[in-house]
């Protein structure tokens, strides 16, 4: 059934799992799986038009195994890691996004009652119990024998909840003050269309707010983290401190300098290594980043001593190697930033303020402090497949990576994956001349393709 994938269950809003049976049930496999002293299981969502759909429709199957559904209505996915530990009062938060997919496509994320995502074994769990009630002859007659009977659920929105993580993210700025400064935001008319502006304009910042009129079918369209080029014409245009691009679920961030200039999670996450390290915040001297962190990056952190850990792709990994090798910052190319020690999840709120922070203490503008790296060329394609064939069983590819990364030698390097959550190819090639990167990329793009259309296509 493989519903969970990297981060969650993730996929159209009008299919399957995302039919009104299918929810109920499995609200009520989570219930159960996660059953314990607490009686409270909180539901957040972005601001997609399926979001309230779901959320009944879970909470319909959560309240027929008896617990009770406090609704939080429309906040950052982070906010679940910071409220279900904060509060103290759930035994586990759900969050209702598909993060930066668009409006037409919907998911359903999981944070246990210490904050973290449900490992594996959880999510497994939680799949046999789906199959086992999906496998029922009547199902709502088995809810009734065995808990509550199946009953509409209100949405009541408890608005506090809000407020509650406003404070907190507020509270990471530690009394420092943004007067004077004034900030582009770019909220993708998703999660963070309140939150974002209220926060900066509580610290002093003057707003300049972009996306923030939701519409259920607007949220991620050409704006956002994903597209952050208006925002950099803005930034530009206006002459102001910084831009700040936040995707549908306002987990990911992506900076832009006064210059207008985007600086991605490569430029961010040195740059706040060499601050920490500095300040004597950076745990272990370790900075965890992702296969994907370019060697502009890896170069820089080698020469200031600090010792860079390579997780796979996906936030979730991340933060599995960040406990593993206790260090206290993390991230991706992409723009999800975690900083451990005050948060088990990445809030893209939380790391522009962390930067934004850094700055003022150093006395620089945005241009000064992401100036740590050089980054070496980088290619990244693309493409749409037909089916997530393993790499291994590629062949003719294989040999041409292989003779590729030897061409390349130390001077460059070559990565081919899957999308976590789609049906997506992506070929990232590294090197220092951008020509034979590109000629290199789109060559093995083509090659790979071609195999799996081949080996599609021999199945039917």
């Amino acid at each position: 059934m493989d519903l969970f994938g990297t981060d969650g269950i993730r996929g159209n809003s009008s299919q399957y799992p995302f039919d009104d049976q299918t929810l109920v049930i499995i609200g009520r496999a989570i219930a159960e799986e996660l059953r314990g002293k607490k009686n409270e299981i909180l539901i957040i969502s972005d601001t997609r038009e399926s979001a309230q759909r779901i959320s009944r429709r879970l909470a319909e199957g959560i309240v027929s195994f008896g617990k009770n559904v406090v609704f939080g209505g429309v906040l950052p996915t982070p906010a679940a890691s910071f409220l279900v530990k904060k509060t103290g009062r759930f035994e586990a938060a759900i969050v209702i996004s598909a993060s930066h997919n668009p409006y037409t496509d919907n998911g359903i994320k999981i944070f246990a009652s210490d904050g973290f995502k449900l490992k594996d074994s959880i999510e497994e769990r939680i799949e046999k119990k789906i199959k086992y009630y999906e496998d029922l002859k009547d199902f709502k007659s088995y809810c009734a024998a065995n808990g509550k009977p199946i009953v509409k659920i209100k949405l009541k929105q408890d608005l506090s909840l809000l407020k509650l993580y406003e404070d907190f993210i507020s509270s990471t700025f530690d009394n420092h003050s943004l007067k004077g400064k004034t900030i582009a935001l770019d909220c993708a008319n998703g999660a963070s269309y309140k939150c974002a502006p209220a926060v900066l304009k509580k610290l002093g910042a003057k707003t300049i707010s972009l996306n923030t009129n939701p519409n259920g079918k607007n949220i991620n369209a050409n704006c956002g983290a994903l597209y952050p080029q208006k925002l950099s014409e803005i930034v530009k245009k206006r002459k102001v401190f910084c831009g700040l691009a936040f995707d549908g679920d306002a987990d990911r961030l992506i900076f832009i300098d006064e210059k207008g200039i985007v600086k991605d999670g490569d430029y961010f996450l040195s740059s706040m290594a060499l601050f920490l390290k500095e300040k004597h915040l950076l745990k272990n001297n370790i900075l965890t980043a992702t296969v994907m962190a370019n060697l502009g990056l890896l170069s820089a952190m080698k020469e200031a001593g600090i010792k860079v850990i390579t997780s796979k792709v996906g936030d979730r990994y991340v933060l599995e190697d960040m406990l593993k090798f206790k260090s206290s910052l993390g991230g991706e190319q992409s723009g999800h930033f975690i900083f451990s020690d005050l948060l088990g999840t990445g809030d893209g709120l939380l790391s522009a303020l962390q930067a934004l922070k850094a700055m003022l203490i150093k006395n620089q503008n945005p241009s000064e402090f992401f100036s740590k790296i050089i980054k070496y060329p980088q290619i990244l394609l693309n493409e749409e497949v037909k089916e997530k064939i393993p790499l291994e069983k590629l062949g003719k590819s294989a040999k041409l990576i292989k003779k590729y990364e030897n061409i390349l030698k130390s001077d460059g390097r070559i990565l081919v994956r899957y999308s976590g959550t789609e049906k997506i190819l992506r070929v990232m090639i590294e090197g220092k001349d951008e020509n034979q990167i590109k000629e290199i990329a789109q060559e093995l793009l083509v090659s790979i393709k071609g195999e799996i259309d081949d080996k599609v296509g021999s199945k039917h």
